[in-house]
């Protein structure tokens, strides 16, 4: 029997997905509920009350929904099969059923997991305990055989889903004595390890008393059910899914089905030329899950927008509409960083200097806000920020409301797909890769499937990817026909009933609880991946029965699952094509809470009045209020998940005694107690806490339990005794310490170890290399450094990196070793170090042997290498052979200070192992990065090296070529010069290179180079099509030869031109005017440059958008640029707040302003004082010395920069004496890689600590040894400094000579980052 017509929709005219008002005339989204509400005068859900409503129609529109509350209150106890089709349940019905369900299977299983280990483990058990156990255990597989059937009648049946209320407290308090129980074991097992007990095993009476009083509670458990009739039966407790399934197919969330007119009406309106206005606001409208999201996804990269706007942006903005938010937001959606420690006025500032050029797109994502005043300040800022017409702003939102008040254009109401449109998505998710074959019947039944779906296509999207799992026609049909459609609303707005039958179909009730408790995360939440999996471990969901799988194995397959579900999307992948993390749609997050709001609370202030059922606690407070002290008046003892910002230690821990997981975050000096020994039961802990010191106590090495310990930020130290921890699986700890820091001795104990990011080698036993060698489950990604301490090849062997599955390694030696320390092989370690062959990526520093071993660049055994970095291997004198790795893509070679030639051992072996007709060498690679390549003087090309009949295609996909101090290198192969795919170049400090890649080869010719007898040649070019890469759209060229200047203009698709330190230069050339695709322009450290081309060369730049001219003094010329929409010149000097500049060489330096506040000096390795020239600049604040190795003392007139109050000291070598005890002001000083200095600044006896008392704050190589750093500058942050060791009679050691760190110019945002119109 159908749905019959309501009978308000006689007040009301149907408008396809919406209703428009017969008295009032204004339309709304929904169907007749909605126009019960409406005419009711009950506002909300995107609903107003109907201001003309006669009063006899209002009446009886108030007492229909009088009758069906009383409906839907009496209906508590009814059986979901028995409801009418008729009557269908009402939103509030639906979800209270939701929020009941209680799933208990990875309970009842971890308890008899507990059980049966006791049982069969502890041979040292009386035999009364031990058939006290059994007993226990025939009780738990009694419950656990009528789990099931209980579970599935709780949303229908009142006294089961009581009966499983109590169940649930009694197993969680019995869950909690056994793992005490178990702590104690694991508390003798330590002792023993260490020797500090005998092998006996001693309980505690009281633990075993507590294990004897489960079963007499859980008899009375069971018998409460005695005769309710509950059938047997057994989950699978692992779904049989391959691990090895295929799901990226699965992990498109924006199908482009059904939307095209949508795209194309949206698109042309934000293009279109009679869209003048300042900022114009265009609404997108729908009901949730309808695809607003995906279609503003969808226009936002659409080419004709790119093209169109100068900068796009796109923030989230959800329910908070919080103006200073919004701004930040737009900011890191541009790429920029470090923002946290920006005031206001600061943020507001850095959007006007970067949405105040051209013109601009906005998407406001998801919000909520129907307060106009909010709306009103946002847009007063940005009309402040920019005052040009064609700025616009896109929203997407569920409300009318949000639309009316926030529009310019009419809202773009958003409607449902097709049917059609709603199979083809389920079709294309449910048959992916053959699994399940398409048959006739089964396509009937999915096209009455695809029906239900009401036409919103996240409803298809997850009912696709569920019933890719279902593999039998019955089971199609039982979804066809399964009773929760009727629970449908007629309009379709509530999605909760599809979404329940979607997660009732999940392989495990395990896999359920994984979902649920993913609540716990807000919504558009970053979710990683590894995080989320061992928050799930942790919590006892994930138990394994089969031997040849680990607990990560069964979160990897869940986590796949519930991403091929669509319950999880947005998936994002790192370098390496992993899945790292992914987001919740907010409809589904909003379900996920409503399934375990009664154990699941997000707090946004520091207030609880009942917290007794809750087991996840999520306080997201804000910077100013910290989790206080009224919560240690609350009930929390049941509480297993704390993740808190701003924790205050002051709360007892005592109330979170049951704690599994513990994640703390925030901007407090994080400092944990010594009392945190008290939370045996925990898991995972979790800092993050990134500007701060983090201090672990001895204390947390008592936590047994502990399988993951997650630390993000600046670490003191590990304890000591972390080996301790013999359940320890995964440590991630973020940190960036020096090399001499060793990890905790007797690593070697923790067998269960998975993940270990570093590991620093130390010479004494319990930290050398060997400790690596016990733990066969490492994998993932690991650094090992200080590997000077490795003696010989079979104790690099010990380590057995080649059993491990590590995927990203790094091998670092120190770089300030002594020579004496040469006394080992590197060779011989390098060859004892092989890896893995799932190897993918390999970083190797410091290495000093002169060649590589031969597993180096081996294709047939790392067919998987992607990624190689040969970073300051000064002593190698030639590259490895790496031409034949069939998937490496990114190939970075520094340091090579000793390598004359690349010839054929870069392409090939010299066995011939690569003769074929026809070759492809480095057939993948998209970067290649050469720098410091000093006595380099010849690349050879692979042509050069063959016979004639063999044909070779190197680089065939080569996008990004970086070379940079190669002083010597006069000419490129010519594989380069005919690479059709390079899109970015860059060239700094090649001064004799005569050409760049693509240029051709009559115009690289020099007069040396020409034939014999002949004084000059005439030619005519080709077309340009034919001569040079038409694809390069980035080009940086810096101090090289001005010939190469005249090249550029054969590159004619560029969009990004920098040309830096061309100081002979007056005016830029004419042909300039010719790249007419150029977009950015930059014009750095030219110091004689007066002129651009003529008016007419530059108006033919009808794509330049941006024109920055700095550090060229003489310019003075600005009337041929002001069609250029965003225009800069010599900015540095006319700065507000800060004025800051970096120079090398120490040149230039009377040019600048002598009242900079900031100064940075970049040295050389020949230096050794600091210039007099900067003794006038007394007003600085704060002074940065970096690669002054020459330098032993600094001079006494520093002492006279009486305003200084921060001095970083960065590679300075020799530097001994520092006068600086009359800089009163002084309250930082950073010292690093100084060794010299460090020596006597940390030994008390020396001069140079007497020189220190009145410094709050001194910081040496990322230690404190004094004070807090609360008041770093944003631009002098110590990340900054950087070193790369060379030989300082040939070479500087400074990554960055001149200008090229500039803070202003942003110079890694512009390359990294830069938004470049495709077309």
């Amino acid at each position: 029997m159908g749905r019959q017509r309501d009978q308000f929709w006689d007040y009301a005219e149907k408008l396809n997905d919406r209703f428009k008002c017969n008295y009032c005339g204004r339309d709304f989204p929904g169907g007749a509920s909605r126009i019960k509400a409406h005419l009711a005068g009950v506002p909300g859900h995107d609903i107003v009350a109907c201001n003309a409503v006669p009063q006899d129609v209002q009446e009886k529109a108030q007492a229909t929904r009088k009758k069906r509350e009383a409906q839907v209150t009496q209906g508590t106890n009814k059986k979901l099969k028995s409801v009418p089709n008729s009557t269908p349940k009402s939103k509030t019905k639906v979800e209270e059923e939701y929020r009941a369900e209680i799933i208990l299977n990875d309970v009842v299983d971890r308890i008899i997991a507990n059980v049966s280990s006791l049982a069969t483990e502890h041979i040292d058990f009386d035999l009364s305990f031990k058939v006290e156990l059994i007993n226990l255990l025939e009780t738990l597989f009694k419950i656990k055989f009528v789990l099931g059937d209980a579970q599935k009648r709780q949303s229908s049946d009142e006294s089961m889903r009581i009966w499983l209320t109590n169940l649930r407290d009694e197993a969680y308090d019995a869950d909690n004595v056994l793992d005490k129980f178990s702590y104690e074991s694991f508390l003798q097992k330590v002792q023993i390890q260490n020797q500090m007990m005998d092998q006996v095993c001693n309980f505690s009476l009281c633990n075993l008393d507590k294990v004897k009083k489960i079963k007499p509670l859980l008899d009375k458990i069971l018998n409460d059910v005695a005769d309710s009739g509950l059938r047997m039966e057994l989950a699978n407790s692992i779904p049989k899914i391959s691990l090895g399934m295929n799901i990226d197919p699965l992990l498109n969330d924006s199908e482009f089905v059904g939307r095209k007119q949508d795209i194309k009406k949206i698109v042309n309106l934000l293009i279109s030329s009679s869209n003048q206005h300042v900022i114009s606001v265009f609404p997108i409208v729908g009901m949730a899950g309808i695809g607003k999201t995906t279609l503003a996804e969808l226009v936002y990269n659409n080419e004709l927008i790119k093209k169109h706007f100068d900068v796009l942006a796109w923030v989230n903005v959800g329910k908070n509409f919080d103006v200073e938010g919004i701004l930040r937001d737009i900011l890191k959606s541009l790429g920029e960083e470090e923002l946290d420690d920006l005031e206001y006025d600061e943020v507001r500032e850095r959007c006007a200097e970067i949405l105040g050029g051209g013109k601009y797109l906005l998407i406001l994502d998801d919000v909520q806000n129907e307060d106009p005043k909010k709306w009103d300040t946002l847009k007063g800022n940005l009309l402040e920020f920019n005052s040009n017409t064609g700025n616009n702003i896109v929203i997407t939102t569920r409300s009318d409301n949000v639309g009316q008040i926030m529009k310019i254009h009419p809202p773009h109401h958003l409607e449902k797909l097709s049917k059609d449109d709603c199979w083809s998505i389920m079709k294309k998710r449910t048959f992916i890769d053959g699994r399940i074959p398409l048959t006739l019947d089964l396509e009937v039944i999915g096209r009455e499937i695809a029906k239900r779906c009401g036409g919103v296509p996240l409803a298809a999207r997850i009912l696709g990817g569920t019933m890719c799992f279902q593999f039998e026609k019955n089971k199609w049909l039982e979804i066809q026909n399964n009773k929760i459609w009727d629970l449908l609303e007629e309009d379709n707005s509530d999605m909760f009933p599809v979404l329940k039958l979607c997660l009732d179909l999940l392989p495990t009730p395990s896999l359920k609880r994984c979902f649920a408790y993913c609540a716990i995360f807000p919504k558009d939440y970053d979710m990683k991946k590894d995080e989320v999996i061992q928050c799930w471990m942790a919590e006892g969901f994930l138990l394994t029965k089969e031997a040849n799988m680990e607990t990560e194995d069964i979160g990897n397959m869940y986590f796949n699952i519930l991403l091929a579900t669509s319950f999880f999307q947005n998936a994002r992948k790192d370098a390496y094509c992993n899945i790292i993390s992914c987001k919740m749609h907010d409809l589904v997050h909003d379900f996920a809470l409503s399934i375990s709001k009664f154990e699941t609370l997000i707090l946004e202030e520091d207030s609880v009045d009942d917290g007794s059922s809750i087991q996840h606690l999520f306080a997201r407070l804000d910077g100013k209020t910290t989790l206080g002290s009224s919560f240690s008046e609350v009930d929390l003892t049941k509480l297993r998940t704390l993740i808190s910002k701003n924790f205050n230690f002051d709360i007892m821990l005592s109330n979170f005694k049951c704690l599994r997981v513990l994640k703390l975050f925030g901007d407090s000096i994080i400092e944990l107690p010594d009392s945190i020994e008290q939370l045996i039961h925990l898991r995972l802990l979790h800092i993050s806490y990134s500007k701060i010191e983090v201090l672990l106590p001895k204390s947390i090495t008592k936590l047994y339990n502990l399988q993951t310990l997650r630390i993000e930020g600046f670490l003191h130290g590990l304890p000591e005794d972390l080996s301790n921890l013999i359940n320890l699986r995964h440590i991630h700890i973020y940190w960036d310490c020096d090399y001499d820091i060793k990890t905790p001795k007797n690593m070697s104990m923790l067998t269960c170890l998975q993940t270990l990011l570093f590991f620093g080698v130390g010479s004494e036993d319990g930290y050398r290399i060997t400790e690596l060698g016990a733990l066969k489950n490492l994998k993932g990604e690991i650094e090992i450094k200080n590997l000077e301490y490795v003696k010989d090849e079979e104790e690099a062997k010990s380590a057995k990196l080649k059993e491990k599955e590590i995927f990203k390694l790094g091998l670092y030696w120190s770089f300030d070793r002594e020579e004496e320390d040469d006394m080992y092989d590197d060779e011989k370690v390098l060859e004892g170090l092989q890896p893995h062959p799932n190897l993918k990526s390999l970083t190797i520093y410091e290495y000093r042997g002169k060649k590589f071993p031969s597993w180096v660049g081996l294709s047939s055994l790392y067919h998987n290498l992607i990624e190689i970095s040969l970073r300051s291997c000064r002593e190698c004198e030639e590259v490895p052979t790496l031409g034949q790795l069939p998937c490496l893509r990114v190939l970075e070679i520094y340091g090579m200070g000793k390598v004359r030639c690349i010839g054929s051992e870069f392409y090939f072996y010299s066995d011939g192992s690569y003769r074929n007709t026809t070759t492809l060498l480095f057939p993948a690679l998209r970067r290649l990065k050469l720098g410091w390549m000093v006595s380099l003087e010849e690349w050879k090309d692979a042509k050069e090296l063959t016979t004639v009949d063999e044909v070779f295609f190197v680089f065939p996909c080569l996008e990004e070529l970086t070379l940079r101090s190669c002083y010597k290198l006069r000419d490129l192969p010519e594989s380069l010069h005919t690479c059709v795919s390079l899109q970015k170049l860059v060239v700094l400090d090649c001064p004799k290179l005569r050409s760049l890649p693509g240029v051709p080869s009559i115009i690289r010719w020099g007069i040396e180079d020409l034939p014999s007898g002949l004084q000059c040649i005439e030619y005519r070019l080709p077309s340009t099509s034919s001569i040079h890469p038409p694809s390069l759209q980035k080009l940086k060229l810096a101090r090289c030869d001005y010939l190469l200047l005249d090249q550029i203009q054969y590159f004619i698709a560029l969009k990004i031109l920098w040309i830096q330190g061309f100081h002979e230069i007056g005016a830029l050339p004419e042909w300039l005017g010719n790249l007419s695709s150029l977009q950015r322009l930059y014009i750095v450290n030219c110091q004689d440059l007066v002129h651009l081309p003529t008016e007419e060369a530059m108006r033919r730049l009808t794509q330049l958008k941006t024109l920055i001219i700095y550090c060229c003094p003489r310019f003075e010329e600005r009337i041929k640029i002001s069609h250029v929409p965003w225009v800069e010149i010599n900015a540095e000097l006319t700065q507000k707040d800060s004025k800051k500049f970096a120079f090398g060489k120490i040149i230039n330096l009377m040019t600048t302003d002598a009242q900079a506040l900031q100064l940075l000096l970049h040295g050389s390795p020949a230096l050794n004082s600091l210039p007099n020239e900067i003794q006038p600049f007394s007003a600085l604040e704060e002074l940065k010395i970096q690669n002054f190795n020459g330098m032993e003392a600094l001079p006494n007139w520093l002492g006279n920069l009486s305003c200084l109050q921060k001095l970083s000291l960065y590679y300075c070598k020799k530097l001994m004496y520092l006068p600086i005890l009359h800089l009163t002001d002084l309250k930082h000083l950073h010292i690093a890689r100084c060794p010299n200095l460090e020596k006597r600044c940390v030994e008390e006896s020396r001069a140079e600590w007497l020189q220190m008392p009145h410094i709050r704050n001194i910081k040496i190589n990322e230690k404190y040894i004094k004070g807090k750093d609360s008041e770093d500058s944003e631009d002098f942050d110590d990340s900054e400094y950087e070193e790369v060791e060379y030989d300082d009679s040939e070479y500087e050691e400074s990554d960055d000579s001149e200008d090229d760190r500039d803070d202003y110019l942003q110079e890694d945002y512009i390359w990294g980052n830069d938004q470049v119109d495709d077309n």
